[in-house]
């Protein structure tokens, strides 16, 4: 009698299936940015993929959310760029209120305004802004790392929520506690942000068991119809060695203007990271150790951006871009930085909206350098680039 009731049970199963998956809401959305990169050759460098990451390179980035629940949302991003594929984010939500919701996975830790944008597909220019960079920077394999290059992935929680004033103010805030910034050197003089990819072959864990927290708070006001203006303020701090001695703290402000045709974003941030000197001949220049502590020291790397972007017609967006970013400290022997070394840039660039979710994206940019040895004072690059949103 058991096995009379088995096909008929299965068959009832899979009639009823459909009917149950469609209870839970699946959205799919992806970007794809393809940008040539072109600056002019010189006798100094001849090449210029001697000091950029020049010519085509490929940006993108696919999301599928979930609605799992009535309070519940799953979401599993995958991106793919010029460090090969890496997961985005991996994480669920759990949205108790407006005032309290809580996050739990792999995720971009709330910090700024950028971030909330990093997609090529969210803003204007093909490139990020300077204190964000992720390797599009021309001098980068000798300045170095931006400030915090985004999207900043981590494994933790975080909790976030808003609650408003009247009609008019929103309060915001946001705070986690995740792996944090990371170094596999025990004697490490900055933090290593290859590791924390996926791509990177290496474990995806805590290296010295010690949380980093931080997070953001801000406020929104309408100023009238169609105007608004925010501001924000954003922290991060830990450890980023395996013996966690090595301390690091990010901080910055962000501010957000929106008009009916114009948009102005401004932001800045800096980030304090401790260095080793155990060894004082791994450095260039005399060492001064902390008053606690003669074998640490430490540099802070600086940056900040003001963007204007104006709508000149429906389908085109004119963008105006002053941006830079500022190393000091001392640096290991053989650095071609001075213990004072920067970068200022200009950019003017244009979007032009094809047809929805298309658009084509183009810009010239002047560099500006300090205190880098064996490069020129200025340089220029322009950019060409087409994106797709679906």
């Amino acid at each position: 009698m058991k096995a009379r009731w088995t096909p008929l049970a299965l068959v009832a199963a899979g009639t009823l299936a459909p009917f149950a998956a469609r209870a839970v809401d699946f959205n799919f959305a992806g970007t794809l940015q393809l940008d040539y990169l072109f600056t002019p050759f010189t006798n100094r460098d001849p090449r210029p993929s001697s000091f950029v990451i020049d010519g085509f390179t490929q940006e993108l980035s696919i999301k599928v959310a979930a609605d799992i629940g009535r309070h519940t949302t799953a979401n599993v991003k995958a991106c793919f760029g010029c460090h090969g594929f890496e997961a985005g984010m991996g994480y669920v939500d759990f949205r108790l209120s407006d005032a309290f919701n809580v996050r739990v996975g792999r995720f971009t830790p709330t910090f700024g305004e950028f971030n909330l944008r990093h997609d090529p597909g969210n803003h204007r220019l093909s490139d990020k802004p300077l204190p964000y960079d992720m390797g599009r920077m021309l001098r980068f394999f000798d300045f170095g790392r931006s400030v915090l290059p985004s999207p900043y992935v981590d494994n933790g929680i975080e909790v976030w929520g808003s609650a408003m004033i009247g009609s008019r103010i929103q309060l915001a805030y946001a705070a986690h506690a995740v792996t944090g910034l990371r170094a596999l050197s025990t004697n490490a003089q900055d933090v290593d942000f290859s590791v924390m990819r996926t791509s990177s072959g290496q474990l995806m864990v805590d290296n010295n068991s010690e949380p980093s927290v931080g997070g953001r708070v801000g406020v929104t006001a309408r100023l009238a119809d169609r105007v608004d203006l925010s501001l924000g303020a954003s922290a991060l701090f830990g450890r980023y060695d395996p013996a966690g001695r090595l301390q690091y703290l990010v901080v910055g402000g962000d501010f957000f203007l929106r008009l009916p045709s114009t948009n102005i974003r401004a932001e800045y941030l800096i980030r304090r990271t401790e260095m080793d000197a155990t060894d004082p001949t791994r450095f260039a220049f005399v060492v001064n150790g902390l008053p606690d502590d003669p074998t640490r020291t430490f540099h802070t790397r600086d940056g900040w951006y003001v963007e204007v972007e104006q709508r000149v017609r429906p389908n085109l967006d004119v963008l105006l871009r002053w941006d830079g970013m500022r190393r000091m400290g001392n640096v290991g022997t053989g650095s071609v930085l001075d213990f004072d070394a920067g970068v200022s840039r200009w950019t003017l660039g244009t979007q032009v909206t094809l047809e929805r979710g298309y658009r084509l994206k183009a810009s010239a940019q002047h560099y500006q350098w300090w205190g880098l040895r064996n490069a020129p004072s200025e340089e220029f690059a322009f950019h060409l680039g087409a994106v797709a949103t679906f």
